[in-house]
């Protein structure tokens, strides 16, 4: 028994260290892409997709609104014609 809780505590606390470095990983990512839009005048859109759970990022417009990225559609046609098909 006493290995069988050890196991379950190591793997809880395994997740734990995961999803706490996740969390600081998608911060310094948001903080980066925000230093590139702002660095070189980008429009900058992420998804990040975890475990069924969705983080977006967008970066701002001048006039300090998140800048509204294309619909899913010209997405993928700027892609094929960009030369990725």
């Amino acid at each position: 028994m006493a290995s069988l809780q050890h196991q379950k505590q190591t793997q809880a606390r395994s997740r734990r260290a995961a999803n706490n470095n996740y969390s600081k990983q998608t911060k310094t990512l948001k903080t980066k892409l925000d230093k590139f839009a702002s660095a070189y005048g980008a429009e900058v859109y992420c998804i990040v997709r975890r475990n069924g759970r969705i983080i977006e990022f967008a970066s701002r417009t001048e006039e300090g609104k998140p800048w509204s990225p294309p619909d899913q559609n010209t997405l993928v046609s700027g892609f094929v014609l960009a030369g990725y098909d």
